[in-house]
């Protein structure tokens, strides 16, 4: 059987705000397609990459949820929507549950990019966040707060510069 899927929410807009949002669909929820976003206390729910894209995109105080995929599949709360071998994704001070895989990362398509990913986990709690077990690509790695410190609102989406005018409550470090 054919099934057709569609994206939840695509964003294209540069300088782009949600807060108080709910995303909920299977996979495909959240595609952060290209430029600047922020996402604030958000509900995100999905299957398999349900939050991807290609945007320099900042999900803060969200609550993200995987759902239970079909029994073939696997769940993957992110991916890059591009075949770049340059990918970023850090994670950082966020509770993690113990539904997250030890290993924490799943390779794309066997081994591509996982000498030029950069995949990062700073400052995460809960049963799911002990990095003892993840991943040993070249590309991983557990941060220190200074390296940390270049992925906040303020400086990674420079956010300080156009958020304040919406409202929305915000951290701009660490």
């Amino acid at each position: 059987m054919y099934l057709n899927k569609a994206v939840a929410l695509r964003i294209n807009a540069d300088l782009c705000a949600f807060y108080r949002c709910s995303m909920i669909a299977y996979q495909d929820t959240l595609y952060v397609h290209s430029l600047c976003q922020f996402i604030v206390s958000c509900y995100i729910a999905g299957t398999i990459d349900f939050i991807f894209g290609n945007a320099a995109a900042v999900l803060q105080a969200c609550d993200i949820h995987p759902r239970r995929p079909n029994p073939s599949q696997r769940n993957m709360i992110t991916a890059q929507g591009r075949d770049d071998p340059n990918q970023n994704t850090v994670v950082m001070q966020t509770t993690i549950n113990d539904i997250v895989n030890p290993a924490g990362w799943y390779p794309w398509d066997g081994n591509f990019a996982l000498d030029t990913l950069y995949y990062a986990e700073y400052a995460n709690t809960g049963a799911g966040a002990d990095t003892s077990n993840r991943v040993n690509w070249k590309g991983y790695r557990v941060i220190t707060a200074s390296e940390a410190q270049q992925f906040t609102f303020s400086q990674f989406i420079a956010g300080d510069s156009w958020l304040p005018s919406t409202g929305f409550p915000y951290t701009l470090g660490l």
